[in-house]
């Protein structure tokens, strides 16, 4: 994705998501004097991720400056060929204008994506890739007194596994046994395999005893 940042519009809050930048995408950092920082979290994230990065500095102030040098870019890399998902990040409506042309009045057609930051954009543009569905599931709203009442379970049901496991060579892996024996659909042969797989033969049947004898397995199945 190519991504147009309006920097001196949202600032820092439209580099959320930039930690989702990957080494397919183009990002470049429209800004002013007025707005010349921009905090290190989001700086090394964008460098990290391998992305072609560029920044845009207005020469001089003016009403609208920086939106007809973004706009003016886009046109630019557009007629140099590039055909892929294009995100304005900006908050300023008059980007809408830009989105029209390219969408009806091209010979063909472009998606333009106007959006208040960078994850934004990636959901928008809703490209069939692994960290669209990852934002996409992140984003999910969930019931907190549901979510709440698994998370007391687990935290139950993680007491009771280290009291069982204190002072065995077991204790540091308590959560890799959480994770093995929760869920309803884990039988007690799925937990005992995976036990074994987990420790060995002679450790994978010394944790599946001691969970059986705990009664942990019955408690937790219905976690």
């Amino acid at each position: 994705m190519l991504f147009l940042i309006d920097y001196e519009n949202v600032g820092n809050a439209g580099m959320k998501g930039c930690n989702y930048l990957d080494a397919q995408d183009q990002l470049i950092v429209f800004y002013s004097e007025a707005k010349k920082h921009m905090e290190q979290r989001s700086l090394e994230n964008i460098t990290a991720s391998g992305c072609t990065f560029e920044i845009c500095k207005l020469c001089k102030t003016g009403k609208n400056a920086l939106d007809f040098y973004i706009a003016s870019k886009l046109g630019e890399l557009i007629g140099e060929g590039y055909g892929g998902i294009a995100a304005v990040v900006s908050s300023d409506g008059g980007f809408q204008a830009v989105r029209d042309y390219w969408e009806k009045r091209s010979d063909r057609k472009r998606r333009i994506v106007l959006s208040s930051c960078i994850e934004d954009a990636i959901v928008s543009g809703n490209e069939n890739n692994e960290r669209t569905r990852e934002l996409k599931r992140l984003r999910e709203k969930l019931p907190i007194g549901s979510f709440y009442s698994a998370y007391a379970e687990r935290t139950r049901i993680k007491v009771m596994l280290k009291e069982l496991f204190k002072d065995t060579p077991y204790e540091n892996r308590i959560e890799d046994i959480q994770n093995m024996i929760e869920g309803k659909e884990k039988s007690s042969k799925v937990i005992y395999l995976s036990s074994l797989h987990l420790f060995g033969k002679k450790g994978g049947l010394e944790v599946y005893n001691r969970i059986k004898a705990g009664n942990a397995l019955q408690k937790a199945e219905h976690a």
